[in-house]
């Protein structure tokens, strides 16, 4: 076996990236197999072992059997691991030992066009080491005479890999390779990314830092995220004179976010229960089935279609409540205000329009009756009430105290008077 070989080899030049050994890196090996100009040369059979463990050298070498394709008319006749001892060459490094061969069909052996050889697989290296895959070729100057020709070495380079952090993604922790951004509050958060970083920090919106470490994933506890958050991770690489970063961010959105205080510029609708633990502020229009807050400003119409429960006050252009409110605060309302259900106000009701109440109004304390500017009905600085002009009160439709029409005071029905009636 000490003919030289008759093709021409070129290898792909750019250096390959040198993974560590438990961060392999995915590189692909291009081989261009041709004839010299003007010779006609045949070949019925490629050899090529790539190296599949530490070579003792230290080169460059694959972590596992790697992928190899030809182009045109030839095919992969056989790939499998072989001992350096089997194939002459070192005997403590593995191989994985690809041939392709030329098909069984008259003219096919001849190298008349280029053949492109690839390789793809997880390799690991010390950067500036070689990777070095011995290749034997079987050929001749006429078809259907061989010999095999002296092994050659292509080699190589490798480098140091570029520092990269991408697929940052989130999921459902019993499911965590389906991409998922939308979730319920509290929901337990699977994240995961890679990177050939040496160290990650995991930041909430906030800033906060969640989680710090080595590793490439980490799940969110449960009870931890109630709002919209977008996450930010941070990859540290500290190989070289210095640390250098690189950073990716994910938004996850909840599907029924607890906010502490919510400003809406446009039109609100909520059907179901809207909870602010704060201030709620809304400078159009609000409309909600439920409502709980801390305090409410709707600069326009606000209707609440069942119960409504603020613990501060409430101000608003036009009130319609179709169920119970209570108030532990102020009530201000600059038009209309229509409460179907049961009225419980805590701190001071101001009406300075018409006040219609279909059902019952009870004040825990005193209140106030102005229109114009004119006090028409109050309890404030009074034992009992003080009227300045006409009142009535109905209940279904019955009119049960007036003063419309008379000239003093008519009762329908029993009157009651635990204080002093005074003109």
């Amino acid at each position: 076996m000490s003919d030289t070989p008759l093709l021409h080899y070129s290898t792909s030049t750019a250096p390959l990236q040198a993974g560590t050994p438990d961060k392999p890196v995915a590189n692909t090996i291009d081989i261009t197999v041709s004839s010299p100009a003007g010779q006609k040369i045949y070949c019925k059979k490629l050899e090529i072992a790539v190296p599949i463990s530490a070579p003792d050298d230290g080169g460059a070498y694959f972590t596992e059997n790697p992928q190899s394709s030809i182009t045109g008319k030839w095919g992969t006749a056989s790939a499998q691991m072989k001992i350096g001892q089997e194939l002459g060459l070192e005997p403590a490094t593995n191989y994985y030992h690809v041939i392709f061969q030329a098909p069984p069909i008259p003219g096919f052996d001849l190298i008349d066009k280029p053949l492109t050889i690839s390789i793809t697989g997880n390799l690991a290296a010390t950067p500036g080491s070689t990777l070095t895959c011995p290749t034997t070729e079987t050929s001749g100057t006429t078809s259907g005479k061989y010999t095999p020709k002296t092994p050659q070495d292509l080699t190589w380079d490798t480098a140091k890999p570029a520092f990269y952090l991408h697929n940052f993604l989130a999921g459902a922790p019993d499911e965590p390779t389906i991409p998922k951004t939308k979730f319920n509050a509290g929901d337990e958060v699977s994240l995961s990314w890679e990177s050939n970083g040496d160290f990650f920090h995991l930041y909430d919106g906030d800033g906060t830092v969640l989680h710090e470490g080595r590793e490439t994933s980490w799940t969110v506890p449960a009870d931890k995220i109630f709002s919209d958050t977008t996450f930010t991770l941070r990859a540290s690489d500290t190989g070289g004179f210095e640390t250098s970063y690189q950073y990716a961010t994910i938004t996850i959105t909840i599907n029924n976010p607890t906010l502490s205080e919510l400003t809406v510029k446009g039109p609100l609708g909520v059907n179901g229960k809207l909870t602010a633990q704060d201030d709620l502020s809304v400078s159009n229009s609000l409309t909600a089935d439920l409502l709980k807050a801390g305090s409410v400003t709707v600069t326009q119409h606000c209707q609440i279609d069942r119960d409504c429960n603020i613990t501060g006050g409430l101000t608003s252009e036009r009130l319609v409540a179709n169920g119970d409110t209570k108030l532990n605060g102020r009530l201000e309302v600059y038009e209309e205000a229509t409460l179907d259900g049961a009225v419980t106000v805590r701190g001071r009701l101001t009406a300075n329009g018409d006040c219609d109440v279909n059902g019952r109004l009870s004040a825990n304390q005193d209140f106030s009756v102005s229109y114009g500017g004119t006090e028409k009905i109050t309890t404030v600085g009074k034992s009992g009430l003080s009227v300045e002009g006409d009142f009535n009160v109905s209940d279904h439709g019955t009119e049960k105290i007036t003063t419309y029409g008379y000239n003093g005071l008519c009762v329908d029905g029993d009157l009651t008077v635990n204080g002093r009636i005074r003109n």
